[in-house]
């Protein structure tokens, strides 16, 4: 039992606040549409989806609900390299690597990238580099309807 400034606490609050993160749905996607379809193809053919990876397993989990379950966060959750040059270190992340954000609730924030730097979606993506080189003269290089689906698809995450 732990006693700050009259306050005392058990530890029940942080167990409880754990259990609600833990059993927190991630944010419902968007209509998924034609559009939505074909700018899903898209991030997988310029190769954003080799660091953004649509699906992952859940491990074992004493909570069945959370156990070996596919999650859509499209993220490997691993450190690359995307040159940013910013020089924030994270623990064993350098200046220029950061872990793959998950991209579901895309659409809900203003401001993008690990620094929050990046005010659009579009400024996010131009921002990559490195191993995301190739992954952005993709998508600069696409046709305007297929750059259209891609931004659609993104903002139904």
């Amino acid at each position: 039992c732990v006693t700050v400034a009259g306050l005392e606490d058990d530890g029940s609050g942080v167990t409880a606040f754990t259990n609600f993160m833990r059993l927190l749905a991630p944010a419902p996607r968007g209509q998924i549409t034609a559009q939505v379809g074909r700018g899903e193809q898209v991030f997988s053919e310029v190769g954003c989806a080799s660091c953004h990876v649509p699906t992952m397993m859940t491990g074992p989990n004493p909570i069945a609900a959370l156990a070996n379950k596919p999650v859509n966060l499209f993220s490997d959750l691993l450190l690359h390299d995307v040159g940013t040059g910013d020089g924030i270190e994270q623990g064993l992340a350098t200046g220029n690597e950061f872990r793959t954000a998950p991209l579901w609730g895309l659409s809900r924030p203003d401001r993008f990238m690990h620094d929050g730097k990046s005010k659009s979606i579009e400024e996010a993506i131009l921002r990559h580099g490195v191993k995301a080189q190739s992954a952005v003269k993709g998508v600069v290089g696409l046709p305007q309807s297929d750059y259209d689906a891609l931004l659609a698809f993104l903002d139904s995450l």
